[in-house]
């Protein structure tokens, strides 16, 4: 592991404001009388700073770190200099940290959890990238890529058995499993001989990926401090745009021929390759160890009015989000190709374009769920967000480029001050449970959504775009629903929201 350094000159008069611990991204503390600091408690696997004199009027501030994040210590080094070379930004929280303390352990879980949410996202979104491409092949109408995806979304059904298994045995070994079958499945859609084997092979590969994904984000959730929750899961979803983002990336390929889509499909087996170095740094939660030995006192997750509560308003939720946001995904395509005339090659462009700015609206939405309130930026994602791309689907040349790129960037703000509520609301021993009952309404959702839109674009309208852009409003509906019905959690430790973990203390 690789010592840095930093050093930075200062003169005598400003010895004061050197000579004092810090308390942003490193929490010192001073050994003895010495100048001399050190952390416990840190991104940092070794940490020290020390100031020494060079003269009368000069002194020299040395601090040596190890830092060891597989792949991107390189690219933390640099951000880590930059903060520390500047003195007013020292005691403040970059926009890659959370707004609190993080040790390194805690920081290599995430980073690792980011890395199999990649893998998880580029073969969970296959389908509705390619399908325009795949009907083309099978000589498929678009009602026919309505029930597809639709009958796609019953991935949920096995994907719940997984989840419950995952309340049991643990998070850890189904994420394991699951991205390993998953990619396994993806892999084998490259030679199916018709849309409907697909449409089989798919519900197995989509359901591996939909354990993982929501396994991943309530570990994260569960390892983290209090407030890092929402950061934790704006991390984990730029993960997962990324395997979208190089899913959409490698669209070219599916325009080469007639059957050239298959190539993505048989790319996913690769991700057999990186599961296992990703595996050294996941660790089961402490919260998850030491509740699960507690004895079980009622076996269901509607075990208290607040579960029941919260049960329902987040399967309402979800249905009214995926009424829109998996349609608008999955018929996006079809929308450019078939609306408006997009080539193969710019389809993708578009996609990338589109797409790769949602990070700024992660990132922000991440970092001001644990700082203004998680109702406040779900509300505002869902009407600024929702708006931009419902007029995207309403627009012609340069201006469907411009609400998309509008919504792209707001709308995934949407998915950390949202979707943290799903680890939040629940105590430990029932998460992934409840995650797989709202993960079915989820999925109801969804299959409404793009039937709807499939039965609407081949008989009334002959066009995908304004089914779309009605579908929008379930979002906006739920923008109200948000204000009026959810509770704020931002700060507030599990165990505080769920008084059943009660036997829960966090170090």
């Amino acid at each position: 592991m690789r010592e840095r350094q930093i050093s930075n000159s200062f003169s005598a008069s400003e010895l004061a404001g050197y000579d004092q611990e810090l308390s942003g991204i490193v929490k010192e503390s001073r050994n003895g009388s010495s100048r001399t600091f050190t952390s416990d408690r840190s991104i940092f696997d070794h940490y020290e700073r020390t100031l020494n004199p060079v003269s009368d009027t000069q002194w020299r501030e040395d601090i040596r770190f190890t830092l060891y994040i597989p792949a991107i210590s390189w690219l933390l080094a640099i951000g880590v200099k930059h903060q520390f070379g500047t003195f007013h930004k020292r005691n403040r929280y970059p926009f890659w940290h959370p707004p609190t303390q993080l040790d390194a352990e805690t920081l290599r879980t995430v980073w690792a959890l980011i890395g199999m949410s990649f893998l998880n996202s580029y073969y969970a979104t296959l389908l509705g990238q390619l399908l325009t491409f795949i009907a083309s092949e099978f000589r498929n109408t678009t009602a026919a890529q309505g029930i597809v995806l639709g009958v796609s979304r019953l991935d949920i059904l096995p994907a719940m058995v997984l989840l419950i298994l995952a309340d049991r045995i643990g998070r850890k070994k189904i994420i394991l499993f699951s991205t390993a079958a998953g990619a396994i499945f993806s892999a084998l859609g490259s030679i199916v001989p018709n849309i409907y084997f697909l449409a089989a092979d798919q519900i197995a590969a989509k359901a591996c990926a939909t354990a993982s994904i929501l396994l991943i984000s309530i570990i994260s959730s569960e390892k983290v401090p209090s407030n890092a929750r929402a950061w934790s899961l704006a991390a984990l979803v730029i993960g997962s745009a990324s395997g979208a983002g190089v899913a959409a990336a490698m669209l070219p390929l599916a325009g080469l021929s007639r059957g050239s889509w298959r190539i993505l499909f048989a790319v996913s087996i690769l991700a057999l390759f990186a599961i296992k170095p990703f595996s050294r740094h996941i660790k089961e939660s402490q919260r998850f160890e030491v509740l699960t030995h507690e004895p079980r006192q009622e076996p269901r997750i509607a075990r208290s009015r607040k579960n029941r509560n919260a049960l329902i308003l987040l399967s309402v939720s979800t249905f009214l989000l995926n009424v829109f946001y998996i349609p608008a995904s999955q018929f996006r395509n079809e929308f450019l190709s078939h609306d408006r005339g997009f080539s193969a090659g710019a389809i993708g462009i578009f996609t990338i374009v589109t797409a790769a700015p949602g990070g700024i609206g992660l990132a922000l939405s991440g970092r001001l769920s644990e700082t203004r309130g998680r109702r406040f930026v779900t509300a505002a994602a869902l009407v600024l967000g929702t708006g931009g791309l419902m007029l995207g689907f309403l627009s012609h040349g340069i201006w469907i480029w411009v609400w998309a790129l509008l919504g792209s960037i707001i709308a995934p703000g949407v998915i950390p001050a949202l979707g943290v509520y799903l680890t939040e609301l629940f105590p430990t021993r029932y998460r992934g449970t409840a995650n797989g009952i709202i993960g079915i309404w989820a999925r109801l959702g969804s299959i409404a959504g793009v039937l709807a839109v499939g039965f609407l674009g081949s008989t009334l309208y002959n066009q995908v775009g304004t089914p779309l852009a009605l579908m929008g409003l379930g979002p906006l509906l739920l923008a109200i629903l948000v204000v009026v019905r959810f509770p704020e959690t931002k700060g507030l430790q599990l165990e505080t929201i769920n008084p059943e973990d009660s036997a829960f203390h966090e170090d």
